[in-house]
Formats: structure tokens, sequence, C-alpha cells
């Protein structure tokens, strides 16, 4: 299965560090400027990354984290509330 039929089942491969390859859940994506921002966990760790036009992924610009780190912090106080609710 390639990365574009993962992402459809909201599963994308990550190349470690150490070059082992994992499926991470994605917790979700947006488009800004024009940019494909993707946030994944891996062992109920949060990562982020920016997706290619070929699905592969490359680092978020350290300019841009604070945007990244803003839209996330509005998205996990949205989906607290409805498990409050």
């Amino acid at each position: 299965m390639n990365n574009k039929e993962k992402l459809k089942n909201n599963i994308i491969e990550v190349e470690l560090n150490d070059g082992k390859k994992v499926n991470a859940n994605i917790v979700f994506t947006f488009e800004e400027n024009g940019d494909q921002f993707i946030l994944y966990e891996i062992d109920d760790v949060v990562y982020g990354a920016k997706l290619n036009e070929d699905d592969s992924l490359k680092p978020i610009e350290e300019d841009e984290w604070e945007l990244v780190e803003k839209i996330f912090n509005e998205w996990n106080e949205e989906n607290n509330q409805d498990e409050d609710e």
C-alpha cells in the first residue's frame, strides 16, 4: 500500500531517524499558504510535517511552527470540548 492509499485510511508511513519505517496515525491535515501540513501520532506523541505533492514528508520550516502549534491547539480544544459534552 503506498502513502496515498494509506492517507485515505488515516495512516502514513514515516521513516525514523534510525532508518526504520513505521506506520503513524494521522491526527489531522490542513492547508495554509498553499502548503499541506500533516500532524501524526507515534506512540502517543504528535509530530508535524509538510506533505509534498507525492505525499512524502518534509520538515516544517522554523518560522511556520507557531502557526502549526496555534492550529493544533485550536483543533485540540474543539475535540476535547466534544468529548466533554
